[in-house]
């Protein structure tokens, strides 16, 4: 005889969240406005009317008529990790979850203490052993899985709460996380713990009802809370039994855009409190300052589109989910999925969205590099990072030889032997061409390539000397020897010297000044590209407050043979004759002369910028003359 509960008791949990949801957020609307729990509009948010806020109840209260279907129903045993004790002890934690995030929608709390009270439910949770317990099949001691856990669940919780800026948006990744979780778990035949994950996106999806835009209600932290704590404690709670990578990738994977959105507000927080601290006192401001940089604000002012927002989070989000079902399903190459996912994730985010992120942070490095340091500073971290590249590369070299002979090697002994001669010589070059007597950011290419030389002349000298003692035979062999340990030592030693200029270089494209997309920029052309115009674009590099904001897009210049490359980072575009088509055809907004010209080539730019309707300028280095050299005595009266 064919069952039909299977088949029942799915639609059954989902119908109940759902109808619930739908009761509970409608009966909530209107008593939320008499209660005082409502949003006013203005400032950073988006509404233009007065919301109801803390809708996140009718999910609450849905979920455990939910769990109240699966556990309470006479149904028959079924397969999974989560018994109904799982349920009594994540009854009161979520209420208290709830509680925190109703005080906060009615009276307002401070940040520090909605993340007091986050970890301390958050320890209640692994006192009732809601926990990681094991990460990628490995067991967690005590205290890692301690720490982990009340990580996880506060970073979750946090991760929602600041996704929730857009209608519908929370409760919408919501759901397709928690149907994700759900698919992965039926290949990994825990049909069981499915039946509450149904039950949760049942809740959202009646919620949603009311939620999407334009919104009737909103979650509040209440709800945001609430969907963090919950999708937390399932996935955790059915990652033990999974196959490793699953286990722990799918729920990342799941929850991944808000997750994202977290770690990107993290690190653009703290480059800014460093960079902006407060004015009033000139201490940092913390990573609690609220700001409309988040992933969802920056898609809105793109779009100018709330549903579009939230569609194309939802697609990702539903991206990530399929990539996590199919480690679930190829489990055994989850680590080529999961790194091939990482590659385009990265990409996309480096491309399109963390451009914020990476431009404060390369304010941040450029002022740490332009901040004068005190010469023994300096002095001493030159000397011991060439000390350790030097002695890095006689061991790496003495490796390399036991390798190829063989045998054993007594490396204590060999490196005592060689020391004085590879370490020493090479060292004692860099002292004489004055290597620890430069401001290196600030140096010549001639410094680098004499400090290069310095190194390459201490091997010879040392290579040389052995050589000689060994009875100036096997010049072959020493000639290798030599060869590796130059080659080795001599661009690592000029490596960490010129990582300064190659870090201005590199973040000169984020430290500029930018608004969104570069739709704001103004688009300039440089005439010129010989050294006056290198000067200029390493101070356009260093000045992050310019105003207004340019964009190069290229630059021009007499000499043909400079067409089609590149100077500064920037293309040679063409010369003076070809000037009004590349204003023309490259929508050049600004005009800068650089480079000096005669007075006839400097009139037609002139002119043609005047055609053109474009401001020209031209910038350029004088001297004054501030005294004629004459000696005065300036004499005392008695």
């Amino acid at each position: 005889m064919i069952s039909f509960e299977p088949l029942l008791k799915y639609p059954t949990v989902f119908l109940s969240a759902l109808a619930m949801a739908l009761l509970v957020t409608r009966w909530w609307g209107p008593r939320a406005i008499g209660w005082k729990f409502v949003d006013y509009p203005g400032g950073r948010k988006q509404h233009t009317s007065i919301t109801p806020v803390a809708g996140g109840i009718a999910i609450f209260i849905a979920f455990h008529i939910a769990c109240a279907v699966v556990f309470l129903f006479p149904w028959k045993p079924f397969v999974g990790q989560i018994p109904v004790s799982w349920w009594l002890r994540f009854l009161p934690l979520s209420t208290a979850v709830v509680m925190v995030g109703l005080w906060d929608d009615r009276y307002g709390a401070r940040p520090i203490i909605k993340l007091v009270l986050q970890v301390a439910i958050a320890v209640a949770a692994y006192a009732l052993d809601i926990r990681i317990q094991n990460i990628l099949g490995a067991s967690l001691p005590g205290y890692a899985d301690f720490i982990m856990t009340v990580m996880w669940f506060v970073l979750m919780m946090n991760a929602f709460n600041l996704i929730d800026g857009i209608d519908g948006l929370a409760a919408g990744i919501a759901i397709i996380a928690s149907l994700g979780i759900a698919v992965s778990l039926v290949f990994r035949e825990e049909p069981g713990d499915v039946l509450l994950l149904i039950g949760f996106a049942g809740a959202c999806v009646g919620f949603l009802r009311y939620n999407f835009y334009p919104a009737k209600v909103f979650l509040g932290d209440t709800g945001s809370l609430f969907i963090g704590f919950s999708l937390a404690a399932l996935a955790i709670s059915t990652n033990s039994k999974g196959p490793a990578v699953a286990a722990m990738g799918m729920p990342l994977l799941a929850v991944g855009v808000p997750l994202f959105d977290t770690l990107l507000a993290i690190w653009r927080r703290s480059i800014r409190s460093i960079l902006h601290p407060n004015p009033d006192n000139g201490t940092m401001l913390g990573i609690d300052q609220a700001d409309r940089e988040h992933v969802h604000h920056r898609l809105l002012e793109r779009t100018g589109n709330d549903t579009h927002v939230a569609v194309w989070l939802y697609g990702a989000t539903m991206v990530l989910t399929l990539v996590g079902i199919a480690i679930s399903v190829f489990n055994d190459r989850a680590i080529g999925i999961l790194a091939l996912a990482f590659l385009v994730g990265a990409y996309t985010v480096v491309r399109h969205l963390a451009w914020i992120e990476l431009r404060d942070s390369g304010e941040a490095v450029l002022k740490g590099v332009m901040r004068p340091v005190r010469r023994n500073q300096t002095l001493i971290a030159y000397v011991i990072y060439d000390l350790l590249v030097l002695n890095g590369v006689l061991l790496a070299g003495l490796w390399g030889l036991a390798a190829v002979q063989g045998g054993t090697l007594d490396l204590k002994a060999e490196w005592l032997r060689l020391a004085p001669l590879d370490v020493g010589a090479p060292f004692l070059m860099l002292v004489f061409f004055r290597a620890y007597s430069r401001v290196w950011y600030l140096a010549r290419i001639s410094e680098y390539v004499a400090t290069g030389s310095a190194v390459m002349l201490g091997y010879a000298l040392a290579c040389g000397v052995q050589w000689t003692l060994a009875g100036a035979d096997h010049v072959a062999f020493w000639l290798v020897r030599y060869a590796l340990l130059a080659g080795l030592a001599a661009p690592g030693v000029v490596a960490a010297r010129a990582a300064l200029r190659v870090i201005q270089d590199l973040l000169y494209d984020t430290v500029r000044p930018r608004t969104r997309a570069d739709k704001q920029m103004e688009r300039t052309l440089i005439c010129g590209a010989d050294y006056q115009t290198t000067l200029f674009m390493r101070l356009l590099m260093t000045d992050a407050t310019r105003q207004p904001p340019l964009r190069i897009v290229g630059l021009i210049d007499a000499d043909s043979a400079k067409r089609g490359h590149y100077v500064h980072g920037c293309p040679v575009l063409g010369d003076i004759n070809e000037l009004p088509r590349i204003i023309r055809d490259q929508d050049i907004q600004r005009l800068y002369v650089v480079e000096q010209m005669d007075e006839s080539r400097l009139h037609r730019v002139q002119q043609i910028a005047e055609k053109s309707g474009i401001p020209c300028y031209q910038w350029r280095i004088e001297e004054e003359q501030l005294s004629d050299g004459t000696a005065t005595e300036t004499k005392q009266k008695p």
